[in-house]
């Protein structure tokens, strides 16, 4: 099929009371058209803005949409409403001014009659002559060109070459481009790297066996800048992905998916931070990912949890925060790298109880494990770490094992909005390099142990929505660093010490 599309800015509307000139546009049409009965009503109904088909402005009057194409109707299992027409069309359509949409897909028209080059508006027309496209090389307003399951000729594509700037999307979707791109096809990408509106290309279902796809090859200029959508799946193409690809800056998605591509991924293809869909299913791809992988954050990589991390032993950042995982994390992840220096899981729908594992890291490594449904006790290996953000989970049991570690690197703590209980424990001296403490929104009680007072760099305290009980103690004054306290929502009594209120004015 092949489909042109033409950018105009109309205002649609609902039927009213067509003009008669542009009535007799539409019968000058009709003449011209074997049309098996489907356009009867254009000889019944007076008004033109209720015939078959047609859409009028509801204020002007104008003819505004023209949609001839079949529309089927399996009520009666064989009877159908529709039987495809053919014909010529006729140039009276250049009458109808203030068409914005002419649809005369799944018919039988052959030929593309040459005025089409002078439309300016959404044109669809049915699978047709490659001879009758030579007018499309020449047009400065198309927008759209679609040339899908045409089964095309090679000489077909010469006549792409001087295709409209305005040009936005090319679909050459499931032609029969069996073996190498024809080398007039390849002459393309100059003049594709000049289509600096391109947006989308798909090339998607031609069975291309190149060791690289040339298009890749050649464009150059503004293109790279522009192209947000590229699907070369469901092809042949063989070799290892391009580091030419890596400068298509602005890729949104990329689909590669059911080829023979091989080899590693190229190592900058953290390049494209824009990517939001990358698909490799399906191919022979080798080695580890790539580190710059984890720049990519626009990835969407749920609603299953990744089981290509199996294979990914060496990592030491990795984050796939907010990817629209909603699953349970399997017990392999968490034989975490000992050179782990990042890790970010958070924003996702990530559920599961931790394992209660002995890792040791080689460094202090920052973990984000925030706004999920894990469960369970807190594992003692996470506070082995220098940022720890388990906030808006379901983590529940006391925080005793919280002296099992002296580190003096833990900086930050984010624990808020869980199912903590018990009594907080008075091993605070372990940790004096604490710069945030977030307790927030739990179950908390008891009194605050008097070793927060070795917490000497201590800047934001938050304690809020618990149970805590009792006095403050007075070596919280020796928090000389602290900024921000939050003990709202509890039960404390006494007054707060006015040393301390100094040392938070100040």
């Amino acid at each position: 099929m092949l489909v042109l599309m033409y950018i105009l800015a109309v205002s649609g509307g609902s039927n009213g009371r067509c003009l008669e000139h542009e009535k007799q546009a539409l019968l000058k049409f009709k003449e011209g058209l074997i049309d098996y009965g489907n356009l009867a009503s254009w000889a019944i109904e007076k008004d033109c803005c209720r015939w078959r088909g047609v859409e009028c402005d509801n204020r002007a009057g104008h003819i505004i949409r023209l949609d001839l194409h079949p529309v089927f109707s399996h009520a009666d299992h064989d009877d159908f409403t529709w039987t495809p027409m053919h014909g010529v069309i006729s140039s009276s359509l250049l009458d109808l001014r203030h068409l914005s949409l002419l649809d005369l897909s799944r018919n039988q028209f052959t030929k593309i009659p040459g005025f089409v080059g002078s439309l300016k508006r959404d044109c669809q027309f049915p699978v047709v002559d490659p001879s009758s496209l030579s007018h499309i090389n020449s047009s400065k307003s198309l927008a759209v060109l679609q040339l899908i399951d045409s089964i095309v000729h090679p000489s077909t594509f010469p006549l792409l070459l001087n295709m409209s700037n305005k040009l936005t999307a090319l679909h050459l979707s499931k032609n029969h481009l069996n073996g190498m791109i024809p080398i007039s096809f390849a002459h393309m990408g100059s003049s594709l790297g000049n289509l600096c509106k391109l947006r989308t290309l798909l090339l998607n279902g031609n069975y291309i066996n190149d060791p690289l796809p040339v298009i890749l090859e050649k464009p150059s200029g503004c293109v790279k800048d522009s192209l947000q959508v590229l699907d070369l799946s469901v092809n042949q193409i063989k070799g290892s992905l391009p580091e030419i690809i890596t400068r298509f800056s602005s890729l949104k998605e990329l689909c590669l998916d059911d080829n023979k591509l091989d080899g590693a991924l190229p190592d900058n293809v953290g390049n494209l931070s824009s990517l939001a869909v990358l698909n490799l299913a399906r191919n022979k791809l080798t080695g580890s990912l790539p580190q710059s992988i984890g720049l990519m954050s626009g990835l969407k990589l749920g609603p299953s949890f990744p089981v290509w991390l199996q294979t990914q032993r060496n990592f030491s950042h990795l984050d796939i925060s907010n990817s629209e995982i909603s699953d349970n994390i399997p017990n392999w992840f968490w034989r975490l790298p000992s050179n782990l220096l990042f890790l970010n899981l958070s924003f996702n729908n990530l559920s599961g109880k931790f394992p209660d594992l002995h890792l040791r890291f080689n460094s202090f490594p920052s973990v984000s494990l925030s706004s999920n449904k894990f469960h369970g006790s807190i594992p003692r290996f996470l506070f082995n770490t220098t940022v720890l953000n388990l906030s808006k989970n379901m983590f529940s049991g006391t925080l005793s094992t919280f002296c099992s570690f002296i580190n003096d690197n833990l900086n930050h703590v984010y624990l808020s909005d869980n199912q903590l209980s018990g009594n907080l424990p008075d091993c605070w001296m372990n940790f004096k390099q604490l710069v945030v403490l977030n307790l927030e929104s739990n179950s908390l009680s008891g009194v605050i142990p008097s070793s927060f007072g070795s917490l000497h760099k201590l800047q934001t305290l938050r304690l809020s929505n618990n149970s805590f009980s009792s006095e403050l103690p007075p070596s919280l004054t020796n928090c000389r660093s602290l900024k921000l306290l939050d003990l709202g929502e509890n039960r404390f009594s006494g007054n707060i010490l006015a040393c301390m209120g100094e040392n938070l004015l100040s």
